[in-house]
């Protein structure tokens, strides 16, 4: 059951259907969400997210968990972490209000422009 769609890949269409099963439920149980492609994607967070949901101690999720486990040898492990380049400030420079404005968000959505 391999699939594709859009931009992002499903690898494995039964363990996206079961994560979105958890996310409905965590969601009704506890109030937290996840997200359910993450989880298809992540071998990692998959663990993550089965260790969250049997925390719950509901019937229904340790369903979904069991269906989870039995695919999260089909979901990709996490990629190799990049090494991060260092950015060094000089201590001489200092932040105008004009750098401040293009750093933040809003100015970016139409709705800013009315």
């Amino acid at each position: 059951m391999k699939d594709m769609m859009g931009n992002g890949f499903i690898t494995n269409a039964e363990a996206f259907s079961v994560s979105t099963q958890i996310y409905v439920r965590m969601r009704r149980v506890t109030g937290r969400v996840i997200d359910a492609m993450y989880v298809v994607q992540n071998k990692d967070y998959a663990k993550y997210v089965i260790a969250l949901a049997l925390e719950t101690d509901d019937d229904e999720l340790k369903r979904c968990v069991e269906r989870l486990r039995s695919l999260t040898d089909t979901i990709p492990e996490a990629p190799q972490k990049e090494m991060l380049t260092k950015v060094e400030l000089n201590e001489e420079s200092e932040i105008t209000a004009e750098e401040i404005y293009r750093a933040q968000v809003p100015h970016h959505y139409i709705g800013a422009l009315r």
